[in-house]
């Protein structure tokens, strides 16, 4: 298998899995079909748009619609799926932590991929370190930021454990691994995939955060 096809299989697996997240916080805000459709597709394109147009190239997802599309049916399957979930399981906390789990692991799984993707755009393109690891962070949180924007939530990545550094740390690492030591593209990306993936999952079990300003009431008063 050539990476270029690797990487596309990667595309299409994280664009079902940020696909599946931004449904799931669409639901969660009770929005319309359109609403959690779009939220979809803004979740698993986002990143990459935005990566593209830093580096003044036409986004990817406009080119070839592809991942829009599967954003549009996977929203559709999870219409369905949550709404025999609705009539299986009335009670509404049941189908609220659902669609919290849904979101929080398909979330982790879709940064992972698509911050590597990112990263591997600036290996491509002859970028230092800093760079790749800059992509890969746009790569992988610009759609979830857009996307808490649109829901009117303080993005997940200004207020919650190690979401955006964990990306820049894939980043970097994937840069230094593939350009400097020089090792083969694919079980690269494949080993910081599953390393990377842990990691976030471990952080969200544990609620593990970056330190952050969380004054006492009586601070806020005064």
């Amino acid at each position: 298998m050539t990476f270029e096809l690797f990487l596309t299989l990667c595309n299409y697996l994280g664009t079902i899995a940020f696909a599946v997240s931004g449904a799931a916080k669409g639901f969660k805000h009770q929005l319309d079909l359109f609403g959690f459709t779009l939220l979809a597709i803004i979740t698993a394109c986002g990143g990459g748009m935005l990566r593209d147009m830093m580096l003044s190239e036409i986004p990817v997802a406009l080119v070839d619609p592809k991942p829009i599309y599967l954003s549009i049916v996977v929203s559709l399957l999870m219409y369905a799926f949550v709404i025999r979930q609705k009539v299986d399981q009335p009670r509404t906390h049941k189908l609220y932590t659902f669609l919290t789990i849904t979101n929080l692991t398909f979330d982790a799984i879709g940064l992972v991929i698509f911050a590597l993707i990112g990263a591997s755009k600036g290996v491509e393109m002859g970028m230092n370190p800093m760079t790749s690891g800059l992509l890969a962070t746009l790569t992988g949180v610009g759609g979830g930021i857009i996307r808490d924007l649109l829901v009117n939530e303080v993005p997940i990545v200004l207020k919650a454990d190690i979401y955006a550094v964990l990306a820049f740390g894939a980043g970097i690492c994937y840069h230094l691994l593939v350009v400097n030591l020089r090792l083969p593209e694919i079980p690269v990306y494949i080993a910081l995939f599953i390393i990377c993936l842990v990691i976030r999952l471990i952080v969200i079990r544990y609620k593990v955060n970056l330190p952050g300003f969380n004054p006492k009431p009586n601070q806020l008063r005064e």
